[in-house]
C-alpha cells in the first residue's frame, strides 16, 4: 500500500491507528480516500477484518469504500468486515436478535407510503379532520420524535398539550400498535429498536462491543441522536472510534441531524486527536475562495480554511433576471453554449432551494431542447405497479403485514371489495390474530362468491410461499407477476400506460437479476432483496445518464459534483428561506447549504436571481441574497451589470447592505459596492446605431451571433434582412421565442463568444 499518494494530513490520519480520532474533512478534500486507507492500514497491521465496522449514509458510499479497501489489500481480507449504512447494519443486528424485544425476524420495513396509509386509516377511524391534523404532519411528528428517542407519551408531554396535540398523540399511539401487530418497523425504528435491543440486553451489546473493536463513521455531522447513542454504546469499552465529517456541511437539521455531535466530539472524548483536511482537489481557486467567504460568516463552526493547488479558473457568473422565466431562459442558454463547446450535459446541474422552482425551469428546458432529469422526483420503487408487486412479495415473506395484504387482496380485481375486507378485519380483531390468519376460514358473514374469492386468493399466496425458496429470485418474481395477474391486468390500460407499466415490471425483474449477480450467494433470499430495496437511499437512486442535465434541490446535491453548477433563486426569502431569515440557527444551516451548493462546482459556477418571482401563486419582490453579498466583487462577473453599463442605465447597486454587519475574515472583507466587470461586448448603443446606415449595421450581425437585449435578455440572431433604407433583425429568445426589431433602434448589443 503506497502512502506516498496521500498529502501530509491524510497520511497522518491514516497512520493514527488508535484512540478516538476526528478527521475534519472539508469539501473535496479526499475524505473517502483517507478513510479507506486508514481501514486498510489497520488490516495491514494485523487487525482482523471482523473487528472493523464502517458506517455510512448511502449504500453507494459503502460499496465504494469496500471496493477501494479490497483493491488496496486484497478482497479476501475484507470478507468479514461490516461496511454499510447505519440502517442496513441495524437491520443485520435486528434480524439476529429482534425476538428479544418482541418481534419476529421476518419483520417488514415500511416506507413513507406505507406509513401514510396507516396514519390515514387511523385519522379516519378516529373521526379526526384530516385538514386540521394532516397525515404528513403526524408522520413528521413521529419521525422527529423517534430521531430524538421520544415515545408518543414523551412527545405529548413536551408539546403544548392542547386538543390538536392530543389528536396527534392518539394517532401516534395507534400507529405504533399497528406496526407491532403487523410485525413491521418503519425506517426510524431500525435505529430506535437497535438501540433498545443493545440497552435492554447487555449480552447482545457485549457481543457487538467484542466484535467491533474499531468503529468508523462517515459524514458524522449528519448523525442524529439515535445514531450517536448507538456509536457511543459500541465503542464504550474500546474507545477505538474514528469519525470523518465537516460541520460546514451539516444541512439536515430539519430531519434530525444534530451538528453538536461533531462540534462536541472533543468534549465526549477528551483524549481525541483532531486532524483537519483542508486541501481541496475538486474546485477552482475562485470557487473555493467564494465558498470560504460565505461560510466564514457562520459562528457555530470549527475554524478551517480550504485551499487548492488547482487553477484560479473563471469568475463566478451572476445574472439578475427580470423574472423566473428570464432566469430560466438565461440558464438554458448557458447550458446550450457549454454543451456546444464540448461539455457533456451530464457534467451540468441546476440547483434550487425549493422544489416548486423546477416547474418553470423544466418548461424552459423543454422549449430549448435541452435534455434533463429531475433528481428526487417519483422514484422507480414508488411507482404504483412496483408497489403492488412489492406488496405481494412482502406478504409472502411476512403474512402478518396487513397493510401490504390490504393493498393486494383485490389487486388485480378479484371480487373482494371493501365490505368483504372490512368483515375480514373485524373477524381478525375479534379473534386477536393478523388478518391473513383468518383467510383460510373466513367468516360466514361473507357471501358465497366473496368467500370463494378469498379462498382462491389464499391458495395462491400459499402456493407462492411454497415456491419462494425453490426458484432463483428473478424467476420467482417473474412467476409472481404472471400468477397473480399483475401483468395481465395491464391489458386494460391505454396503450401508452400499458407499455410503460409493463416495461417497469420487466425492469423490476431485471433489477432482481442484477442484485443476485453482485451479492454473495448467502444474500439471495427474497427477504434479503426486500431489505435491499427498502434501504435504497436518495443518492443510490441517481441514474447514470450522460445525456441529461440534472435538476435538483440543494439538499439533494450533497455528495455530488459537476463541472458546471447553476444555483437559481439567489434572493432573500427564497435562499435563504423566509423561515431562516430571522432565526440565527436556521440561517447558519441555510448558509451551510449555500456552501454545499457552491462546492459542488468543479470548474464553473453561475448564480442567478430575479427582480420579481411568482412562486406558490404569489408574486414576490425580494432583495438579492445575502450569500451573494458575502462573495467579494473580485470573484464575480455580473452579466446584467454589463448590459446596464452598455445601455447607459443607472440601476440601483445590486449589493444592498443588510442589517448584519459584514464580518472581517482571513480571506478579506466582502465587497458591498457596484461590480466593475471588464467589457466583453461589441456593437453600438441604440443612440449611436441610429446614426449608422442600415447596410453598415447589417454587416455587424450575422445569423448565430449571440446578443443581449435590454428587456428580453440573451438571444441568438436568426436573420438580418434589409427593409428599404433600414434593416430588420430577427432574434430567437429562449423565454420569448422569435422577435423582430428595427436594427437601427433595437436596444441590443453583441456578445463575444467565450473561449
Amino acid at each position: 500500500m503506497d502512502l506516498s499518494v496521500l498529502n501530509a494530513q491524510q497520511r497522518e490520519a491514516v497512520e493514527t491507528l488508535h484512540g478516538p480520532l476526528l478527521i475534519l474533512a472539508g469539501a473535496g478534500s479526499g475524505k473517502t480516500r483517507t478513510l479507506t486507507y486508514r481501514i486498510a492500514n489497520l488490516l495491514e497491521h494485523g487487525v482482523p477484518a471482523w473487528h472493523v465496522l464502517a458506517l455510512t449514509f448511502t449504500n453507494k458510499a459503502a460499496r465504494e469504500m469496500k471496493d477501494r479497501i479490497a483493491r488496496l489489500i486484497g478482497e479476501e481480507q475484507t470478507d468479514d468486515m461490516w461496511v454499510g449504512t447505519f440502517h442496513s447494519v441495524c437491520v443485520r443486528i435486528l434480524r439476529r436478535d429482534i425476538e428479544k424485544i418482541g418481534y419476529q425476524r421476518s419483520f417488514t420495513i415500511y416506507d413513507d407510503d406505507d406509513q401514510l396509509r396507516v396514519i390515514k386509516d387511523w385519522i379516519k377511524q378516529l373521526k379526526i379532520d384530516d385538514k386540521i391534523v394532516t397525515p404528513r404532519e403526524v408522520r413528521s411528528v413521529i419521525s422527529d420524535s423517534k430521531n430524538k428517542l421520544m415515545t408518543a407519551d414523551e412527545w405529548f408531554a413536551s408539546s403544548e398539550k392542547n386538543y390538536h396535540a392530543q389528536q396527534v398523540h392518539d394517532v401516534y399511539v395507534r400507529y405504533e400498535q399497528t406496526l407491532a401487530d403487523n410485525n413491521a418497523l418503519d425506517f426510524d425504528d431500525l435505529l430506535m429498536k437497535t438501540l433498545q435491543l443493545l440497552m435492554d440486553h447487555p449480552p447482545v451489546l457485549q457481543y457487538y462491543q467484542d466484535r467491533f473493536r474499531y468503529v468508523h463513521v462517515d459524514e458524522y455531522q449528519d448523525t442524529n441522536m439515535a445514531q450517536y447513542q448507538i456509536v457511543r454504546l459500541l465503542t464504550a469499552e474500546s474507545h477505538e472510534l474514528c469519525v470523518v465529517g465537516d460541520d460546514d456541511q451539516s444541512i439536515y437539521g430539519w430531519r434530525g441531524a444534530d451538528i453538536h455531535n461533531i462540534l462536541n466530539f472533543e468534549a465526549d472524548y477528551p483524549d481525541a486527536k483532531v486532524i483537519k483536511l483542508e486541501q481541496n482537489y475538486r474546485s477552482t481557486a475562485t470557487i473555493l475562495d467564494a465558498a470560504n467567504q460565505i461560510i466564514a460568516h457562520n459562528e457555530g463552526r470549527k475554524e478551517k480554511a480550504l485551499w487548492t493547488e488547482n487553477a484560479q479558473g473563471e469568475k463566478i457568473h451572476l445574472y439578475t433576471a427580470g423574472d423566473e422565466h428570464d432566469e430560466a431562459a438565461w440558464i438554458c442558454g448557458q447550458l446550450k453554449q457549454l454543451h456546444d463547446r464540448g461539455m457533456p450535459y451530464a457534467e451540468m446541474a441546476v440547483l434550487y432551494r425549493l422544489h416548486a422552482q423546477s416547474r418553470v425551469m423544466e418548461e424552459m428546458l423543454v422549449r430549448a431542447g435541452v435534455p434533463y432529469r429531475v433528481y428526487g422526483g417519483t422514484r422507480f420503487y414508488d411507482r404504483r405497479e412496483i408497489k403492488d408487486v412489492l406488496a405481494y412479495l412482502r406478504v409472502i415473506v411476512n403474512p402478518a403485514d396487513t397493510v401490504s395484504l390490504k393493498r393486494i387482496i383485490n389487486t388485480p380485481r378479484r371480487s373482494i371489495g371493501d365490505t368483504t375486507v372490512a368483515q375480514l378485519e373485524t373477524q381478525a380483531q375479534t379473534e386477536g390474530v393478523p388478518m391473513f390468519s383468518v383467510l383460510s376460514d373466513p367468516t360466514d358473514a361473507l357471501s358465497s362468491r366473496a368467500r370463494r374469492c378469498v379462498l382462491d386468493f389464499t391458495k395462491l399466496i400459499y402456493s407462492l410461499m411454497e415456491r419462494m425458496d425453490q426458484l432463483p429470485l428473478d424467476e420467482f418474481i417473474q412467476a409472481v407477476l404472471e400468477e397473480t395477474g399483475l401483468i395481465n391486468q395491464l391489458d386494460k390500460e391505454t396503450e401508452e400506460d400499458y407499455v410503460t407499466r409493463k416495461e417497469n415490471l420487466m425492469e423490476f425483474v431485471g433489477a432482481a437479476r442484477e442484485y443476485v449477480s453482485r451479492t454473495p450467494d448467502d444474500a439471495h433470499s427474497l427477504q434479503d432483496y426486500l431489505e435491499y430495496v427498502a434501504l435504497i437511499t436518495d443518492l443510490d437512486r441517481q441514474e447514470e445518464a450522460p445525456q441529461f442535465v440534472t435538476l435538483m434541490t440543494l439538499h439533494s446535491a450533497k455528495g455530488l459534483e459537476y463541472d458546471a453548477v447553476f444555483i437559481a433563486g439567489m434572493e432573500e426569502n427564497v435562499f435563504p428561506s423566509y423561515r431562516a431569515v430571522n432565526e440565527d440557527n436556521r440561517l447558519e444551516e441555510e448558509r451551510r447549504l449555500a456552501y454545499v451548493g457552491v462546492t459542488r462546482a468543479r470548474k464553473r459556477l453561475s448564480l442567478s436571481l430575479a427582480k420579481h418571482r411568482t412562486i406558490f401563486n404569489q408574486v414576490s419582490y425580494n432583495r438579492p441574497s445575502r450569500f451573494i453579498q458575502e462573495i467579494p466583487s473580485r470573484l464575480i462577473e455580473d452579466v446584467w451589470a454589463l448590459s446596464r453599463q452598455h445601455f447607459g442605465e443607472n440601476d440601483a447597486p445590486l449589493r444592498k447592505p443588510h442589517n448584519r454587519e459584514p464580518r472581517h475574515t482571513d480571506f478579506g472583507v466582502p465587497g458591498m459596492g457596484q461590480l466593475n466587470i471588464p467589457g466583453v461586448t461589441k456593437g453600438l448603443v441604440p443612440s449611436q446605431a441610429a446614426k449608422v446606415s442600415g447596410s453598415a449595421l447589417m454587416k455587424m450581425y450575422q445569423p448565430g451571433d449571440r446578443v443581449m437585449h435590454r428587456r428580453f435578455g440573451e438571444g441568438t440572431v436568426v436573420s438580418v434582412e434589409k427593409n428599404g433604407t433600414d434593416a430588420n433583425i430577427c432574434i430567437d429568445f429562449i423565454a420569448y421565442g422569435h422577435k423582430t426589431f428595427s436594427l437601427a433602434i433595437a436596444p441590443i448589443f453583441k456578445l463575444e463568444d467565450e473561449a
